[in-house]
Order: C-alpha cells, then sequence, then structure tokens
C-alpha cells in the first residue's frame, strides 16, 4: 500500500495538472514560496543605517487535505538570509536567520550597512542568498489515522537582490571648531562647516546648542547664524558670540547642532546633527618675581619686585593693585602702572608702604592684583598674586654716644656725643635738641648736622653747668633729632637718655661736704651748752 502511495507522490511532483489515480485522495501537494521586499530602501551618503527586511510567503496549495498536511507544505522551515556585499557600500550584517516561515508577511529584520560621504548617487543591488525548506508532498492513510505520513521535502537556494537607493541629498559635517574666549570671559566661536552631501541647500541656517552651562552663547545655550546659499562640497564659516564662566575648566566643551535650510524644491530640511568640541583659552595669568621690601615696624618702607605676564593673551593698560590685608600697613598710592605687556614680557612695580608702631616683626605676606584690558578692551582683574617679605623690627634712625659728659658741681662743662645715621638713605637737616632737669642746666640746648650719609657720624656737643648743690653723681639728660628723608618728609626721632656726671668742687672754698661736717659740729655743741645750764 505504501509503495503505491509514494509511487503517486513521484508522479504528482513531476507534473502540475492533477491526474486521476488511485488514492490520489490520500495526498496533500503544495509549496512554500519566499520572496524579500524592503518598504524602505532610500539612504543617504555618509550615514550608517538600517534597512526593514520581509519575507514574504506566497505559497501555493495543488492538493488540498487535512489542515495540518495543508499547514505542513506551505510553512518554510529553516529560513536564512545569507547578505553578500557592494562595493563602496559597508554591510555590516552577514546573515538573518528566519527559522519557520508560515505563509503570510514575517518581519521584520535589519540589515545594517554604512554609506560612506564618497559614494555617488545612484542604485545599488545588495545580493541576498535565500535558504529555505519545505515540504512538497504528504502522503497520508485516511482509513488509518495513526499511520506515520510520509513526506517528500525540498530545499531552495534562491538568489536575489535587493536595490538600495543613494539619493542626492544635503550633508553637512563640522571640519573645524574654535574659540577665543578665555575662561571668566567672553569671545567668538568660529565653526567650519562642510556640505559633504550631493544636493545644494539655500537658506541655509547653521544652529548650535551647549551641553554645558559653563559655555554659553552670550549667556543663552543655543545660538544661530545664517549663511545662504550652500554648493555641495563648500565649506563655510559661522561665528556665534560665547561666554566662558568663571569656574569653568579648560577642557572640551561639546557642542551640537543642525543646518536647517530650503532645497532646491523649496521644501524646508534639517540636516544630520553636528557634533564638535571646542577648549577655551586658560584665564590670563601673571606671576611676581623678586619682591623685596624695606618695612620695618613704625617706618614707612618700599616694597619692589617684577610682575610678568605669563600669557596667553597682551595686556593694555596694566596696573598692579596692593591689597594690603592688615590695617598696620598702609600705602600712600595703592596703583602702580605698568606698560602693555606681551605674552612672557616683566615689568618693575612698587610701593611706598608705611608700617605702624602696633605691627609686629617677622615674615608677611603681601596681596597684590592685576587690573588690565583684554583685546576686546573690556576690563579684566587678575586672581589673588601673593608676595611674601620680611618686616624688620623697629629701629632708631640714628645711635647716640656721650664721648664727653663730666661736669664739676657749681661749674660747667660742654656734653659731646657722636651721632651715626644708621638708615640706609641720606638723612639731612638734622637738628638735635636737649632737654635737662636740675641741678643740670644749659642755655645752649641745640645742634644742626646738615645731612649724614648711611653709616656717616657726626659729633655734637652743648655746654651744661651743674648747681654747686648738685651731689656727685650721674644725672640724665635726654635729647631727640628732627630730620629729613630723601623724599623730603620731616621726622622726629625717639628721645634718647645721657648720661651727665657731676664731679666735686674743685678748690675756690669749701667743699659743700666739708660745710655740712662743720654745720652739723656746731649743732652738736649747742645741744651740750643747753643741757649744761
Amino acid at each position: 500500500m505504501r509503495s503505491r502511495v509514494l509511487a503517486v507522490v513521484l508522479l504528482l511532483s513531476l507534473i502540475v495538472a492533477a491526474v486521476p489515480v488511485a488514492a490520489t485522495d490520500r495526498v496533500v501537494v503544495g509549496r512554500a514560496d519566499l520572496s524579500l521586499s524592503v518598504p524602505d530602501n532610500r539612504v543617504a551618503a555618509g550615514e550608517t543605517v538600517t534597512l526593514d527586511v520581509y519575507v514574504v510567503n506566497d505559497a501555493t496549495i495543488v492538493r488540498g487535505g487535512p489542515a495540518e498536511f495543508v499547514d505542513r507544505v506551505t510553512t518554510a522551515r529553516s529560513a536564512m538570509l545569507d547578505i553578500g556585499t557592494i562595493r563602496g557600500l559597508d554591510v555590516e550584517t552577514d546573515e538573518i536567520p528566519f527559522g519557520v516561515v508560515p505563509e503570510g508577511i514575517h518581519g521584520p529584520a535589519t540589515i545594517e550597512l554604512t554609506v560612506p560621504e564618497s559614494v555617488p548617487p545612484g542604485t545599488y543591488q545588495l545580493p541576498v542568498e535565500l535558504r529555505y525548506t519545505y515540504t512538497s508532498v504528504v502522503a497520508y492513510d485516511r482509513t488509518d489515522l495513526d499511520a506515520e505520513p510520509e513526506y517528500e521535502e525540498r530545499t531552495v537556494t534562491r538568489r536575489v537582490t535587493v536595490p538600495i537607493v543613494v539619493e542626492e541629498r544635503v550633508r553637512f559635517r563640522v571640519v573645524e571648531a574654535a574659540t577665543d574666549a578665555q575662561i571668566g570671559g567672553s569671545g567668538t566661536m568660529s565653526v567650519s562647516v562642510r556640505n559633504v552631501g550631493t544636493a545644494p541647500a539655500r537658506e541655509a541656517s547653521v544652529e548650535l546648542v551647549s551641553a554645558n552651562a559653563d559655555l554659553t552663547f552670550g549667556g543663552a545655550d543655543s545660538a544661530a547664524s545664517f549663511v545662504g546659499e550652500w554648493a555641495p562640497g563648500e565649506t563655510k564659516m559661522a561665528t556665534f558670540p560665547v561666554t566662558v564662566a568663571d569656574d569653568a575648566e579648560i577642557r572640551d566643551y561639546t557642542v551640537t547642532g543642525r543646518v536647517s535650510y530650503t532645497d532646491t524644491d523649496g521644501i524646508a530640511g534639517t540636516s544630520n546633527e553636528l557634533r564638535s568640541s571646542v577648549r577655551p583659552i586658560p584665564e590670563q595669568a601673571f606671576s611676581l618675581s623678586a619682591v623685596t621690601s624695606t618695612l620695618r615696624v613704625a617706618h614707612e618702607g618700599t616694597v619692589s619686585g617684577t610682575v610678568t605676564n605669563e600669557g596667553p593673551l597682551p595686556v593694555a593698560d596694566a596696573v598692579v593693585v596692593f591689597r594690603p590685608v592688615s590695617p598696620n600697613f598702609d600705602a600712600s598710592e595703592t596703583e602702580f602702572a605698568v606698560p602693555d605687556l606681551a605674552p612672557g614680557e616683566s615689568a618693575p612695580f612698587a610701593f611706598e608702604v608705611e608700617v605702624s608702631s602696633a605691627a609686629d616683626p617677622g615674615s608677611r605676606q603681601l596681596r597684590f592684583v592685576v587690573d588690565y584690558e583684554d583685546e576686546d578692551g573690556d576690563n579684566r582683574t587678575s586672581d589673588p598674586l601673593a608676595a611674601r617679605i620680611e618686616v624688620a623690627p623697629e629701629r632708631d634712625p640714628f645711635t647716640v654716644d656721650a664721648t664727653a659728659s663730666t661736669v664739676s658741681a657749681g661749674g660747667d662743662g660742654r656734653l659731646t656725643m657722636t651721632v651715626t645715621n644708621t638708615e640706609d638713605e641720606t638723612l639731612s637737616d638734622i637738628s638735635a635738641k636737649l632737654f635737662v632737669d636740675d641741678p643740670v642746666s644749659t642755655s645752649d640746648d641745640e645742634a644742626f648736622v646738615d645731612e649724614l650719609a648711611p653709616g656717616e657720624s657726626a659729633e655734637i656737643s652743648f655746654e651744661v653747668s651743674a648747681a654747686g648743690s648738685a651731689f656727685p653723681k650721674d644725672y640724665p639728660v635726654s635729647v631727640d633729632f628732627e630730620y629729613d628723608r630723601a623724599d623730603g618728609t620731616t621726622e622726629i626721632s625717639d628721645t634718647f637718655r645721657l648720661p651727665v656726671t657731676v664731679a666735686e668742687r674743685r678748690g675756690g672754698g669749701f667743699p659743700f661736704g666739708v660745710l655740712v661736717g662743720l654745720g652739723v659740729a656746731v649743732l652738736v655743741g649747742v645741744i651740750v651748752a643747753v643741757r649744761r645750764t
């Protein structure tokens, strides 16, 4: 019985028309017929796309029968797509397994490919090998439903092509982006964009968007620049005002954007996404060097040094500003103008600073800034610049040594002293004033020195007298000096205390001590006489 059925199956597989033979009602004949459909096959140069591929099973029934066997002969199995290659296009997908494919449309599956910018417009054929298996004949025994059917299997290998249309489109790419804006400042960002597509654009406008609030377009996160007509292969430059935050980092900042345009048919369109980055210029920097001082407590001195423009840009109308951080430092002028400085150039500066008597000597830190104009004429201020200097202890401008200071009681003599300039500058118009108290007196309390160079000494003297009743010993006298400094200021020194030595009277009467002794003796005698009476 089975051999007769198989003979019929073989016969039906060779002819299309039905042939009246015995047991034909126990045979189901059909075929699965697969084809491909790609509804959207249009791409543009310079993009990576995925094409949606559908498999269509347009099955045919030659001899019908039970539904399960009809499904068997109309269903494809082990369906597989082997994707070929196209010269000029990069096809990323090798194969797509579809498996079981009943009658109807199935999918989509995707084919990934990249179309280089250099590919010209046109239609390209992508070869695809379609393989699947199906059952062409099912032979069964309708009187014995438990009997195992017999199947005839066929494997189909079909080579088809999928057309891919590379259209003429406008497409843009950023070729360069740069900015002259510094950290904490404003400037211009220029972006060079090329039409790498194959179609011209009209009424084109470049729009950019910043992804970080540290870099804005004049405070906004986006800006647009109109560029007009744009031919294929043409590069245009668009400029935008940009502002960089004070606390922004030195790094690349991402900007994205698109080109809005009108095509040759007058239809408005938007391009592919533009993506680039810009790096702001570092903040203007300055440095201080060779900072020295002649400062000391209770004295006006000089702080001087050198300021250097470390770049990256030249500066104009630069002013070094001294910012005292302590009330014990007082500068008569707090600004020192320096010439325009190119990157790497330096200029000296100096400030006259008075240190109060309340200040402590030792190491101190001074603070400066540089005010300047940038290349756009905007006023800018540098970060604070610190310099460490030494404040010397308070020091008298003179040393005074008495070289002759002895006078006899009841007599007169000369008080002679040596005055030395301890300053680092010449002092002039030095007027000395002597102050005395009883029993020392003077009728000559002033002396004058025209000038003293640093370290130079001069000898001055005063006429002094000692009262006759003065005991022999040292008596203090004081002297101070009024003088002019090299800058023309007049100052008064501290008071210097010196000893004047009073010696015993020499000749010309009884010494004071003898008179006292005689007086005591007479007094004792009188007391004795009174007691005896």
